[in-house]
């Protein structure tokens, strides 16, 4: 496998740890739970690295094509090749 390939791994991951965490995040504060805070400041860490990743300038190794290509992966549309 090749950087590239994981990176969009990597990216395609973290899209779907982030949507995971935002509910878990609402959840908490519907809970009252003070650990929401430390949830929300993690994922706004996470979500930083997924910004560079997804920055072209950041991350050359993937084109904005292939960020297409996740970013329907990822809403569960089929790839196509």
């Amino acid at each position: 496998m090749t950087k590239r390939d994981h990176l969009m791994r990597a990216t395609i991951k973290l899209e779907e740890a982030i949507a995971k965490l935002r509910i878990a995040k609402q959840e908490l504060l519907h809970a009252r739970s003070d650990q929401h805070v430390r949830l929300a400041l993690a994922l706004a860490e996470i979500e930083e690295i997924y910004e560079i990743l997804t920055d072209p300038v950041c991350t050359p190794e993937i084109v904005e094509a292939d960020l297409d290509e996740i970013r329907g992966n990822f809403c569960g549309e089929e790839a196509t090749t």
